[in-house]
């Protein structure tokens, strides 16, 4: 397992450094340098370089004793535990494909005989590449369309053809067609009721005419448009039936009969409901960003603070909670001092501080963290001071002490294996917290900014418009599938770890 720990560290670290060097958006590892060159190259050469050195240096396999081999069958015997973690590992893989997944960058473009791969480089192709107009970075869904049309050639874009933030869809429309002399919405058994237009074939964008319909029938205003977009005709209709029109000389009235049009559509605006065609699985909110795509932002930012509170919380609890058992005197006195200062500090408070002199607007997950580690590492401190205390008065540390082994060594070779299982029973219940932590502060306006994706501001926009269901319903549905897992392994991992379960007194 070290053997194979070490591989998976040279090869991410070696990605890294060879898509920033060679210019390639590569999946999760591009994740190193979105923080900024000095913690991408810094993380990128810590990884690759610690990779070479457990190759090197460690043993080839984790010598598990019969204990914990034990411990491992009965978490396998636990199924609900189990197959809550494979789960997990699965939706770990999926957020690691990144934008091969989510993205309004197409996969695969051939478009006059060349052939592009748009979402896995950095570079931003403009529109006049492939013969639309403008500067911009083109925008892949419209090309998808336009080389279909043209018979140019064709785009592969991603599952869910959307970023996660400042992608806005301001408007879709839902085609209407005519059953026995009436008009339906797609897929419905009722006549449509609403407002509904059509559009000149020959001419993009320009209105042919704006229809209000009862029932499947025009009822009201019906106003008629020329391809220059002046009003050509004003009337009304009632119950179908024509009742007045007023043209206005912009357009001959044979001429926008006669004009070849688009079928009626209704023009729908965010927040959007589920679209299979448009490609909103979720919907939108309220701003036209998708809700699926922002649940999966969510759930990769959650992973990235998952791992850097674990990797600072755990590190320095761990040790310091050590230390204190281990050491006492006043070092321990002293510590808990410490402890006790943090811990009647007002943790929202201290947000809210800290967010004001920062601005929302200049928040990044690195300094919401490290305000959240803050207050986090002391919660270990007291299980592991107390577990050092006992362990370290067993016979097996006055062993390692006689042979001359020093306090590192004593810590790191029989202490912290010893005391393995509180830490990890612990860990699963920690990425909870972070998680709900992360997700409240957001929700209270005190998180990330809108340029992360967050399941706080789901929450929050959903709260705000209930007419809009999808959106607060796919987000708890999301956060509490993802919270049961959790809970379900942590629950797996303290039965499987309980002491009491392979102890015999005598």
């Amino acid at each position: 397992m070290n053997r194979k720990l070490s591989i998976a560290a040279i090869l991410i670290g070696a990605l890294a450094i060879l898509g920033e060097l060679c210019g390639l958006q590569l999946p999760s590892v591009s994740w190193f340098f979105s923080m900024g060159p000095l913690m991408g190259w810094t993380s990128s050469t810590l990884l690759l370089l610690g990779g070479i050195a457990g190759s090197l240096w460690l043993p080839r396999e984790i010598r598990w004793t019969p204990v914990m081999r034990q411990r491992f069958r009965r978490f396998g015997a636990i199924k609900r535990g189990l197959w809550s973690l494979r789960i997990i590992f699965a939706l770990i893989a999926l957020a690691l494909l990144d934008q091969a997944i989510v993205g309004r960058r197409a996969l695969f473009v051939r478009c006059d005989g060349k052939t592009y791969f748009p979402a896995f480089v950095k570079k931003r192709h403009q529109a006049k590449e492939f013969g639309l107009r403008g500067e911009q970075e083109v925008n892949y869904r419209e090309l998808k369309r336009k080389l279909a049309q043209d018979h140019r050639g064709f785009v592969i874009m991603p599952i869910v053809p959307w970023d996660q933030v400042l992608d806005s869809d301001t408007r879709e429309s839902i085609k209407l067609v005519l059953r026995n002399g009436k008009w339906f919405a797609a897929g419905e058994k009722e006549p449509f009721s609403g407002r509904a237009q059509s559009y000149y074939a020959d001419v993009a964008d320009a209105k042919h005419s704006d229809v209000r319909l009862r029932r499947g029938l025009p009822d009201g205003e019906w106003l008629g448009y020329a391809k220059d977009g002046a009003l050509a005709v004003s009337a009304a209709y009632q119950a179908g039936e024509r009742v007045r029109a007023k043209w206005t000389g912009e357009m001959p009235e044979a001429e926008f009969e006669k004009a070849a049009t688009t079928p009626l559509a209704s023009a729908i605006y965010p927040p959007i409901p589920p679209m299979w065609e448009a490609g909103h699985y979720l919907g939108t909110d309220s701003k036209g960003w998708d809700v699926l795509a922002q649940i999966y932002g969510g759930w990769q930012v959650n992973l990235k603070a998952i791992l850097l509170f674990l990797a600072f919380t755990y590190g320095v609890g761990v040790t310091i909670g050590s230390l204190m058992g281990f050491l006492g005197g006043v070092f321990d006195l002293t510590m808990q001092r410490v402890i006790e200062i943090i811990d009647n500090l007002p943790f929202l408070y201290i947000v809210m501080i800290v967010v004001s002199i920062v601005t929302v607007a200049e928040m990044n997950l690195l300094i919401l963290l490290g305000v959240i580690c803050l207050f986090s590492w002391t919660n270990l401190t007291y299980p592991l001071r107390a577990l050092a205390y006992k362990e370290k008065e067993r016979d097996y540390v006055s062993a390692a002490r006689l042979q001359g082994a020093g306090t590192w060594r004593i810590l790191t070779r029989y202490l912290l294996p010893n005391m393995l299982a509180t830490v990890v029973t612990y860990v699963p219940f920690s990425v909870a917290g972070i998680i709900s932590s992360l997700t409240a502060l957001s929700f209270l306006g005190f998180g990330l900014p809108e340029t992360y994706a967050s399941w706080g501001w789901l929450f929050d926009d959903g709260m705000n418009h209930l007419n809009a269901l999808w959106i607060s319903v796919s987000m708890f549905i999301a956060m509490v599938f993802v919270l049961l897992l959790v809970t379900f392994v942590g629950e797996a991992l303290r039965e499987a770890f309980d002491p009491k379960k392979f102890t015999t007194y005598q």
